[in-house]
């Protein structure tokens, strides 16, 4: 077969790499009109978080249920929830899936690697991807670049600065630190999953796998309680971390994929569990990678800024996991397998952590941010790693709209943060600006009712409560002082973002929702009852009321409407919820249409 010639797409962002930081990063620069080519080099999007891969989405909000991440990830929560109740992988693909062509904006290029890279004189001119489905080389010239791969590709083929491995002590005054710099990292692993069944099940390794001691086993796991397997994705199952974990994948991955059928052997056999009846339902043969190479950004964020919350004027994302430290020798020592040091607050991460220090066009989010190994071992989760990419993704729309680089994006820090929490992403210094036209209008409803929304705040934090709470079929009207140009109406709803309504006993959904097995009687996760499912929003023009919208099956926390037209003044009535007597409702508000969408 004759090899097909190469095929050049021209585009404004490039993004490489589609796990939930490139994803977020693509979708939130394609919704602010760039024109966006995503490249993955799997069949499937989600990264880590993908049916290939199966690992937990995980950030702030297991410590701090209240800072749940919002934004795009919410988005994908929501459709999960209302699409894949009982959290099957597939579908949870087809979710992600879908997100992406959804948006006009993005090409989409799946099982597509990137094999190339033209820099000049400090600049990216292209990328060179494979697509191994197709047999086809792509060329890809943007103006804006950004690398969510994870493994930082786009460095073997540039000047980007990026470092390897672990930071001294003293090099950035962090306790946990070893005491001189190595190039050891955090191990890859393969995941397990099992599922129940009404019947004995029969397992019988098959002769690659790893034969399991007692000795081995319960130096990761209690060999003494017989049924928490059934909560357990065996995450511990991991080497790698003293070698190099991209050029030795395979090898890692075959040691793993061994390893990953002994934990079953052992969990059915060696009559320490009760497995009669369960089976094994999914082996990942791709390990999921916790950490290779970091970027230098004009910012190195540290052990120290997550242990003092470190507050930046550019702040764009934060964290909340605890730094979560694994041993580079993973299973093959018999020390602890990880250490979690505890973060005490969310901490904010800032801007400048995103882009490059010296190639001007390359931005980058996910686990391959510029932070030193101590404080990837926070940032590295996927609910962080999801919102840095898409302050990247509405970072780029700024410079593509300025026509700046995105270290002069940083002189629009405003523009950039009311940007993202317009996009419900939350900021833990930064409170959304309510629009002048609804700040200086006049409402049917008292002031009391009125005053949290005021803050800009948009979830429940404590005993601060930005709701409006109204009564199903009750008004909420704001008629402006003078008619404005209105690109679109928007509203945030109350989802119980921080899962107030799952018991203990199915603390995972409180999270994000994913499984990690199938028990006969598993909870499913459900829609909040606080949710607005049925609603009407009217515009005021000409002194008269519009039906605008109604919307019957509304899933989602935030809504945006577009209008594109001036008005005097908008009204919103809820119908209905998915249970609750009240309708809950935390912004009411308009936003301008930006030049990008006036063309």
């Amino acid at each position: 077969m004759k090899r097909e010639e190469e095929k050049i797409i021209n585009t404004e962002f490039c993004v490489i790499g589609g796990g939930l930081a490139g994803v977020c990063a693509a979708i939130s620069a394609a919704r602010r009109g760039v024109k966006v080519v995503l490249i993955q080099d799997r069949p499937v999007l989600g990264g880590n978080a993908s049916g290939e891969i199966r690992m937990w989405i995980r950030g702030a909000s297991v410590s701090f249920p209240e800072y749940r991440e919002g934004g795009i990830l919410e988005e994908l929560a929501m459709d999960n929830i209302f699409y894949n109740p009982r959290m099957n992988y597939s579908e949870w693909d087809g979710v992600v899936y879908n997100k992406v062509i959804a948006e006009k904006n993005i090409t989409l290029l799946l099982n597509t690697s990137c094999v190339g890279v033209v820099e000049k004189k400090g600049k990216i001119e292209s990328v060179t991807a494979w697509q191994l489905t197709s047999y086809t080389n792509y060329r890809i010239m943007a103006q804006y670049y950004a690398d969510c791969s994870g493994d930082s590709i786009v460095a073997e083929f540039t000047d980007a600065k990026f470092r390897k491995g672990r930071e001294g002590k003293k090099e950035y005054g962090e306790s946990y630190a070893p005491e001189q710099a190595d190039s050891c990292t955090m191990g890859n692993s393969c995941l397990i999953q099992a599922r129940e069944t009404d019947h004995f099940v029969k397992f019988k390794s098959p002769p690659f796998a790893h034969k399991f001691s007692d000795n081995e086993f319960q130096n990761r796991f209690d060999i003494n309680n017989r049924t928490n397997f059934k909560n357990e994705n065996f995450w511990w199952v991991e080497i790698g971390g003293e070698g190099d974990v991209v050029k030795n994948a395979e090898e890692y991955n075959r040691e793993l994929i061994a390893r990953a059928f002994g934990v079953w052997d052992y969990i059915k056999n060696s009559g320490r569990f009760d497995a009669d009846n369960w089976e094994l339902d999914w082996v990942g043969f791709l390990a999921g990678k916790r950490e290779s190479r970091r970027y230098v950004g004009d910012y190195v964020l540290n052990q120290n800024d997550i242990e003092r919350a470190q507050t930046f004027p550019d702040e764009i994302a934060y964290g909340g996991w605890s730094m979560d430290d694994h041993n580079p020798l993973g299973i093959h020592t018999q020390d602890l397998p990880n250490i979690h040091y505890p973060v005490t607050a969310p901490y904010p991460i800032p801007y400048r952590c995103l882009y490059s220090a010296n190639i001007s066009n390359l931005f980058f989010a996910g686990r391959n941010v510029s932070v030193t190994h101590m404080a990837l071992s926070s940032t590295r989760v996927m609910a962080t790693c999801a919102m840095m990419g898409q302050a990247v993704g509405t970072a780029c729309s700024l410079a593509v709209r300025y026509a700046i680089s995105p270290r002069e994006v940083g002189g629009h820090m405003e523009e950039l943060q009311q940007s993202l929490r317009d996009d419900d992403c939350f900021l833990l210094h930064t409170p959304r600006k309510i629009s002048e036209a609804v700040r200086t209008s006049s409402s049917n409803i008292g002031k009391d009712r009125l005053a949290g929304f005021w803050e800009g705040i948009e979830r429940t934090i404590g005993c601060k409560d930005g709701t409006i709470v109204l009564q199903k079929g009750e008004p909420l009207e704001f008629v402006f002082s003078r008619p404005v140009q209105c690109g679109g109406i928007r509203l945030v709803f109350d989802n119980d973002i921080s899962g107030k309504r799952y018991p203990d006993s199915q603390s995972f959904l409180k999270m994000f929702p994913n499984r990690c097995s199938y028990p006969l009687n598993g909870a499913a996760a459900t829609m909040a009852n606080e949710l607005t499912k049925e609603f009407r929003v009217y515009i005021l023009t000409e002194g008269q009321w519009k039906l605008l919208r109604e919307i019957a099956d509304n899933h989602q926390r935030l809504v945006k409407i577009p209008v594109d037209r001036g008005i005097e003044g908008i009204r919103f009535v809820g119908d209905e919820t998915y249970g609750h007597d009240e309708i809950r409702l935390y912004s009411f508000d308009i936003y301008e249409q930006t030049k990008k969408e006036e063309s």
